[in-house]
């Protein structure tokens, strides 16, 4: 059996995601990001669950349908990317405070273990995204991730 082959720059790669991220976060958020022509990124937190071997990523896309929606794995990246439309474009508008973000947006998130891609499974719910991505002993190839929507109780 060969050993496993790391990636020397996943560590660099992690840390200077987390650092735009901090950017973001202290110098202007939103209205930074759209001077500077970039999408929004929904916010997420990623975390592993001892009991059930698994990795947990939950993003929070509000107004987002799922069908809008396309995840992909490939090694230990996850991207998430898709459109939210403001149903309300007719007419002329004059803001006195915009804060929610519309149009494109990309998430690329770091996993911190390998992931079973053919295992993993998302569901939508309340404006939640919730991937969970069970721990693999091999990485496999990319994969496209389907969404499943569940009702509310």
């Amino acid at each position: 059996m060969m050993p496993k082959k790391n990636n020397p720059f996943a560590e660099f790669e992690r840390l200077s995601t987390e650092i735009e991220e901090m950017f973001y976060r202290f110098y202007g958020g939103p209205r930074l990001r759209m001077m500077k022509g970039g999408a929004f990124q929904p916010l997420a937190d990623v975390y592993c669950v001892k009991d059930s071997h698994e990795v947990i990523v939950k993003l929070e896309i509000p107004g987002i349908a799922p069908d809008e929606v396309q995840i992909t794995i490939q090694d230990k990246t996850l991207l998430v990317e898709g459109n939210r439309f403001d149903p309300q474009q007719a007419g002329e508008k004059v803001y006195q405070q915009m804060e929610i973000d519309y149009g494109h947006f990309k998430r690329k998130i770091m996993l911190p273990l390998n992931v079973d891609v053919g295992n993993s499974k998302a569901e939508y719910l309340n404006g939640f995204l919730t991937l969970r991505l069970p721990v693999a002993e091999h990485k496999k190839s990319a994969i496209k991730v389907p969404i499943s929507v569940k009702d509310k109780k």
